[in-house]
């Protein structure tokens, strides 16, 4: 190796370094608790990570969060994502060609509370048996923005979906919305047995192939409710 090829191979390990040198792993949990802080963003999750249903999952304002091909948020206990306006929380994916496998509200016995959240490129989200607030959240080219399924009570205040592939899919649950805004996706809402919706509905416009869908009316006429297997299938084949 010439002079000139060893300078660039060093040029390049120290650029390398300097990157690498500005993403903090995601740490571990500590004392029950994972704590994000906006001194030591932005992060970097390569893989899962599950929080156990005593564990407290806090994010202060301003935190950026790169997430791998394989990076997953299993949130089962307390939860405050709390940005703010002028410091919004982003969720998004290291590689801006790749998705990540998303975040996920489970089972909590304390509502979850977030705020001022960015969350991109992820494949699903998910709110399972679980209630809380989402206030000023963005969901930006998902392939499923946000699947409520059987949960007590959801709120989205002042959210926006655009750019996903399915926006919100509510199953067996509840959602309140208040001044939230589903546009610019493939697909808005969709209701599936059991879901309910409470919203105003002119908010959910301007979307691809559909704005609103109700799995009864369409079904209706085939006599037959949608197989979780056509889910199944569809992201098999993402």
């Amino acid at each position: 190796m010439n002079r000139l090829s060893k300078f660039a191979l060093s040029g390049f390990l120290t650029l390398a370094a300097i990157v690498s040198a500005g993403e903090m792993p995601f740490p571990q949990v500590e004392n029950g608790k994972i704590s994000l802080l906006e001194k030591d963003s932005p992060y970097i999750l390569e893989q899962g990570v599950v929080l156990g249903s005593t564990d407290t999952f806090e994010v202060e304002p301003g935190v950026t969060v790169l997430m791998g091909e394989y990076a997953k948020l299993m949130l089962r206990g307390p939860v405050r994502i709390l940005g703010t306006e002028a410091k919004p929380i982003a969720f998004r994916s290291a590689d801006s060609s790749e998705s990540w496998n998303g975040i996920h509200f489970v089972s909590s016995s304390k509502p979850f509370e977030v705020k001022n959240l960015i969350v991109e490129n992820a494949f699903r989200n998910t709110v399972f048996r679980a209630r809380g607030i989402f206030e000023n959240v963005k969901y930006i080219n998902n392939y499923y923005g946000l699947w409520i399924d059987d949960t007590p009570e959801v709120f989205l205040s002042r959210c926006d979906f655009t750019r996903n592939r399915f926006a919100l899919s509510v199953r067996a649950g509840k959602v309140l919305a208040a001044d939230t805004k589903v546009s610019n996706n493939v697909y808005g809402l969709y209701l599936e047995e059991g879901g309910n919706y409470d919203g105003d509905l002119s908010l959910i416009k301007d979307n691809l192939e559909a704005d609103v869908r109700k799995e009864n009316d369409e079904m209706s006429s085939q006599g037959k409710r949608v197989s979780r297997n056509v889910w199944q299938r569809i992201e098999i084949g993402f």
